[in-house]
């Protein structure tokens, strides 16, 4: 099986090469060649367009930042579906709303191409270390074929459902990081204003019924001052202005994930869009003049 990867960055980098390592022949197309070179290096082919790779695959995959640009890569002409031949698999692992899901899928078996949303989580550590969760949307047929590509980036892959699902799973997911992040933020300015050490309301919380996972992946890098994105401030702004958009659509209140994406938001007009999302730390911080330590 022949698999083409489309976007090789944060995410697509770790996930290429673990297609290698499974021995899958991997063609790849990515603006910045800077990537390119790197995985061809490691035995990669390079393909000069997306026409090129498409029309040399089985299996196309992409993981791209914007819905813009996976509308653009997906629909225009010279795009995936335009130059995909019919029993081409395509597989979007990027962060989308469902209503874009459909409209790919949807013009895809006009073209006689099958197409799975199934988006990722688990961060540059999970890709790197191949223990991605994969959640599924799309006909479960196509994803049986696949799995064999996915259990080469992924540790836990879950069928979802039809079309979209495993894109709402993934935007649920976020929506619960944007909520903690905003709520841990908080929480340790305030505990930073009263005089208490982060260390130490850390182990309180981790052992108390308080704790969250973002705890631990957020608190050393602010901590650290280490802002550099795993993922950024931009992109979990975006993420909740799906999950919102769904919500609002389907009459269903979120209050909640609306105050974390003011949050995030302000954060993203401080000029922190580009940092690691527990950046948002700083706009507390602002606030109570003072600093997690």
């Amino acid at each position: 099986m022949k698999v083409g990867f489309i976007g090789i960055g944060t995410m697509g980098f770790p996930m290429t090469k673990n297609l290698l390592k499974a021995n899958f022949e991997v063609w790849v197309f990515n603006r910045s060649k800077e990537s390119v070179k790197k995985v061809v290096e490691l035995g990669a082919k390079e393909a000069s367009s997306v026409k090129e790779l498409v029309q040399q695959v089985d299996v196309v995959l992409t993981a791209l930042p914007m819905p813009d640009t996976i509308e653009y890569v997906y629909l225009e002409t010279g795009g995936i579906l335009d130059t995909a031949k019919p029993g081409t698999i395509v597989i979007d692992h990027s962060t989308v709303g469902p209503d874009l899901n459909e409209k790919i899928y949807k013009e895809a078996k006009k073209q006689g191409v099958d197409y799975l949303d199934a988006p990722i989580s688990g961060g540059p550590m999970g890709a790197e270390a191949g223990t991605l969760t994969i959640m599924v949307g799309g006909d479960k047929e196509v994803f049986d074929k696949v799995q064999p590509i996915f259990k080469a980036m992924g540790k836990t892959i879950l069928y979802v459902g039809k079309t979209g699902s495993g894109s709402i799973a993934k935007l649920i997911n976020n929506m619960l990081v944007g909520i903690h992040t905003a709520a841990l933020t908080e929480a340790f300015v305030l505990g930073a204003k009263t005089g208490m050490e982060s260390d130490a309301l850390y182990e309180i919380i981790k052992n108390s019924t308080g704790y969250s996972y973002m705890i631990d992946r957020c608190l050393p890098l602010i901590q650290n001052r280490d802002f550099k994105p795993r993922f950024s401030i931009d992109l979990l702004y975006k993420d909740l202005g799906l999950v919102n958009k769904l919500a609002d659509q389907i009459l269903v209140p979120v209050r909640l994930s609306k105050m974390a994406q003011d949050a995030i938001g302000e954060a993203k007009e401080q000029s922190y869009g580009n940092e690691d999302i527990s950046a948002v730390i700083k706009v507390f911080e602002k606030r109570a003049h003072t600093e997690v330590k």
